[in-house]
């Protein structure tokens, strides 16, 4: 387990370490979800909204690759097609 420390300001206010915004994919303006046990031991997770998709392509992009247009999505289409009509005659 890793135990990571934050100090609370006058107003209340905590800034979360950025190993641990990292670590969930806390960004500005999400929702938090504190639990509190019977040990007052306090477990915090990212809060979603019912229903939503936020961060499901995360995994999926990265960030050095040259962003996909539509053009290249048209033109690898045309070519799968292309592929396609071709084994089909053939």
């Amino acid at each position: 387990m890793t135990t990571l420390q934050a100090k609370v300001t006058s107003k209340g206010q905590v800034t979360l370490p950025k190993q641990l915004r990292t670590k969930l994919a806390i960004r500005s303006g999400d929702r938090l979800e504190f639990a509190l046990d019977k040990s007052d031991q306090i477990s915090v997770r990212k809060k979603r909204a019912p229903g939503s998709s936020a961060g499901c392509g995360r995994r999926f992009t990265s960030r050095k690759r040259k962003a996909v247009t539509v053009e290249d999505m048209d033109a690898g289409i045309r070519k799968a097609m292309s592929r396609k009509h071709k084994s089909i005659h053939s």
